[in-house]
């Protein structure tokens, strides 16, 4: 089991005291004066001389006495070298988009291209396209359509196309459940299969958070026209169930055997029962359980405990917590034999908050989050990247492409699992005031890396007690600070305009000392440790 080492951060008071003023002689105050000259040269002779973290190069290794102080901000990782490994399912790290969004990105292919690229390590990156927007959505060419639709045509399917095929990226197409029918569903199902490369649809999923659909809501959008004559009065967990059923007959009859997820829940752990009720009803063509998690929302009011701030997003909430309201969903798609995939994913839902879903701690809460969904047994996981919004990861412009601080968090994701990639088991334990998370890949090549996450106020001095030996290369995931909009660096390096990697690429190298390598994390920071395996360490076989 991974363990993980974090703890409170103390509040910090200052305290000040009245002063009591004397007049003492000048006889008296030279004397007290050389008594202080004295005993400070004698501390400075017999104490040796310190640097204060992050003095000198930043982040280098080093050996620090566990003094009072040094013990609250120190910390251990330890992996042992007969440690069980588990196999990283291929393609875990994906993308989710809206159907709208997808020709702003074809707009700018090659930016595109190399943005997909990067976080395409372990298999081909899956773009999940849908969202809101898939309710919204009609492939009608002879049907004239309202001004709230978005309108499938053959120049949409040829842009993503081109992208599919330039890429190598596979698809999961959301199905539009609220304002359409199943004979609408099949008909662009047929369609999109026929003109995307083979095999590039994995899946489709069958509608879109239908456990909080509002009536009224869906009423204001489409104006009272004449489609909202057909908009289901609610959803319920047995209602969806049918008409998923009915759906999948429809679907089948165009495409036998096409692949179907669901039930796309907002909220699997509120809404638990139409993951069990789906799975009773044994649909055939279900091929994985799909839910949607954001720890907070710009929609929720102040003073909530779901409205979003830079501290929470960094609070442990916001990731292990997060991965513990799919458990349950978890356990059920497990004891049915398929898989849960999370098919949309980001801090801060309704569009994201300005000052939190823009900074530099989503780029610590990106990987975190994402390991720890990896950890709990999801199947892939998706960051929602919809364009125009505060939460996006990235932005392609004609002025070239904007790397938002989460595209730092999410590559740095990318780089720790690398190809073939085993979660490893590891002990942390860490000073009572440090938040400080670790995890563990080994990747091919018999290389251990190792990520080390500082999401506290304090400075994290860590010693890697690893199955490995020979020197080790550190890169290091920086910002001016937590709240930074931009100038954060991985390995030294920024995205520049061109989707390509600007400045000199800078590493560390850390040395084993007798109780492991030792480096210094500062506050807010992340950094990524890679070293050699010993000859026959962390050797056995995978579990699933």
């Amino acid at each position: 089991m991974v363990m993980m080492g974090h703890a409170r951060e103390p509040n910090g008071s200052g305290a000040s005291g009245g002063r009591r003023s004397r007049r003492l002689g000048s006889a008296t105050v030279a004397a007290s004066v050389l008594a202080v000259v004295a005993v400070l040269t004698l501390i400075a002779v017999l104490r040796p001389v310190t640097r204060p973290p992050g003095s000198g190069t930043p982040g280098a290794a080093t050996t620090r006495q566990p003094g009072t102080g040094s013990r609250r901000s120190a910390a251990t990782v330890t992996i042992a070298a007969a440690a069980r490994l588990t196999a990283v399912p291929r393609s875990f790290l994906g993308l989710s988009t809206e159907y709208w969004t997808v020709p702003a990105w074809t707009r700018h292919m090659l930016l595109a291209r190399r943005v997909l690229s990067l976080l395409a390590v372990n298999g081909p990156i899956v773009l999940r396209i849908g969202g809101d927007s898939a309710d919204h959505t009609f492939w009608a060419p002879s049907q004239e359509l309202p001004e709230w639709a978005f309108e499938l045509t053959p120049s949409w399917l040829r842009t993503v196309r081109e992208l599919v095929a330039r890429s190598g990226i596979h698809l999961i197409l959301d199905l539009n459940l609220v304002t359409a029918t199943p004979r609408d569903a099949a008909l662009w199902a047929r369609v999109a299969e026929a003109a995307l490369p083979g095999e590039s649809i994995i899946g489709f999923e069958i509608g879109n958070e239908p456990d909080i659909y509002s009536h009224s809501s869906w009423l204001s959008s489409t104006s009272g026209g004449a489609r909202s004559r057909t908009l289901p009065r609610r959803i319920t967990a047995a209602n969806y169930a049918t008409v998923f059923g009915v759906y999948a007959r429809a679907l089948e009859r165009v495409d036998p055997g096409v692949p179907l997820f669901g039930p796309a829940l907002a909220e699997p752990s509120s809404h638990l029962r139409f993951v069990s009720t789906l799975l009773r009803g044994q649909h055939r063509g279900l091929r994985a359980i799909t839910v949607h998690r954001y720890p907070y929302s710009q929609c929720a009011t102040r003073g909530a405990r779901t409205f979003p701030s830079i501290a929470r997003v960094l609070s442990e909430h916001a990731t292990a917590g997060m991965a513990q309201t799919i458990r349950p969903a978890l356990a059920l798609a497990r004891r049915a034999g398929v898989p849960l995939r999370l098919t949309e994913m980001n801090s801060v839902t309704c569009g994201g908050r300005r000052g939190v879903s823009d900074t530099f701690a989503t780029a610590l809460w990106a990987p975190d989050a994402l390991f720890e969904m990896l950890h709990a047994g999801a199947a892939s996981a998706s960051i929602h990247v919809r364009a125009d919004a505060i939460n996006e990861a990235f932005s392609l412009t004609a002025r070239g492409l904007i790397a938002h601080p989460l595209l730092y968090g999410m590559t740095l994701f990318a780089r720790t699992l690398g190809s073939d990639p085993q979660l490893v088991p590891l002990t942390l334990r860490a000073g009572r005031a440090l938040h400080l998370k670790a995890w563990a890949v080994r990747v091919r090549g018999d290389e251990l890396n190792v990520l080390l996450i500082d999401k506290g106020a304090r400075n994290a001095h860590v010693t890697l007690a690893l199955p490995a030996g020979g020197p080790g290369k550190v890169q290091r995931l920086l910002a001016p600070s937590v709240r930074a909009r931009s100038r954060v660096t991985l390995g030294g390096q920024r995205l520049g305009a061109d989707a390509r990697w600007v400045g000199r690429r800078r590493t560390e190298t850390v040395t084993a000392g007798t109780g492991g390598y030792a480096l210094t994390v500062g506050a807010m920071s992340a950094a990524l440790v890679t070293v050699r395996l010993r000859a026959g360490a962390l050797s056995g076989a995978p579990v699933g």
